[in-house]
């Protein structure tokens, strides 16, 4: 590789810092403990839930969560960073006027977008983004949703691109994330099969590494680390051979189960839902294994999370009620 001597262990450090910033997520989402795998060594399974307060799902506080974390979805870091910049040196009042008119910014951004790719205000892809920085420690690498409200721009595939380097291999994974909210976690396993399918099938990918090398976010990095990344992209570098592209799917779904916790008492509640989680994560996992069987993508990475809520239709509903959604 040209250019200035990269140390590996860097990047690692820099796209650690970069997810930082989401550490307050472990209070309002819980990471299931379980052994349920998929037949393929491929594919990784993980289950969450919001945690419960009184014996209720704290489905209201997550949503409150989620809201704040539109303005790192939808902004690029450079964005952010700039305009943090310019009103650093203003009065606290000045700053909270600043804060909030970026937040405004980012909620009207965000519903621009939605509307030009014909999307519901589609709360999944913002928790996709989410768990792929907390859990997988992969920074999100392309801010879409700037890039969505432009029409000239044709936008497809996934929601998301994200980044994660391991220096013990000295590989790079890119990861594309998407989500499936529906009723019925069957339909949304199937769907999200089909989604991947196409992805690889019409190589969707590859317009996805475009983006990465035309709007990709690396104000963060240094011209080394810069450097390194985009070897991975380049077809004619040793690099692009040690590069795992990686499919995240969020499935979210009604869960009926939540039913059941009424009648415990509120200190039961916790530790019953997550012995009943377990038991649909291994009938979720039988389902996934046959659909990516039937389309033939058993052996490609993936990582699916699986996310049961009350009523995906009332989830959205408040996370529509509180950007300001009108329909």
């Amino acid at each position: 590789m040209d250019g200035a001597p990269f140390d590996p262990a860097e990047l690692q450090r820099i796209l650690a810092g970069l997810t930082s910033s989401h550490d307050d997520l472990g209070v309002r989402i819980r990471t299931l403990t379980h052994t349920t795998k998929s037949g393929s060594a491929d594919v990784r399974l993980h289950g969450h839930y919001f945690p419960f307060r009184g014996g209720k799902p704290t489905v209201e506080e997550f949503i409150e969560l989620l809201t704040t974390k539109l303005v790192s979805f939808c902004m690029s870091r450079k964005s952010i960073n700039a305009a943090q910049e310019k009103w650093r040196d203003l009065p606290a009042e000045k700053q909270i006027e600043k804060v909030l008119h970026l937040r405004n910014k980012a909620f009207d951004l965000f519903k621009k977008a939605q509307r030009n790719t014909n999307r519901n205000g589609e709360f999944g892809e913002v928790i996709t983004y989410l768990l792929i920085e907390y859990v997988l420690k992969a920074p999100q690498l392309v801010a879409k949703m700037s890039l969505k409200t432009n029409r000239q721009m044709p936008i497809h595939g996934s929601d998301g691109i994200h980044v994660s380097f391991d220096p013990a291999t000295g590989g790079l994974s890119l990861l594309w994330g998407e989500s499936k909210c529906y009723a019925s976690v069957t339909d949304a396993i199937s769907e999200a099969a089909g989604s991947v399918a196409e992805n690889l099938r019409h190589d969707k990918m590859g317009h996805e590494l475009f983006l990465i090398e035309e709007h990709g976010d690396l104000s963060a990095f240094s011209e080394a680390a810069q450097e390194a990344l985009m070897s991975f992209l380049n077809p004619f570098n040793e690099n692009y051979n040690k590069r795992i592209d990686r499919s995240v799917i969020l499935i979210a779904f009604d869960f009926k189960r939540f039913a059941a916790m009424n009648s415990l008492k509120p200190h039961e509640v916790e530790a019953a839902f997550e012995a009943a989680l377990r038991t649909e994560l291994d009938a979720c996992a039988v389902r996934l294994d046959g659909h990516l069987k039937k389309h033939g993508i058993e052996h490609h990475a993936l990582d699916v999370f699986f996310l049961p809520v009350p009523s995906v239709h009332d989830f959205r509903t408040g996370f529509q009620d509180r950007i300001g959604w009108a329909a």
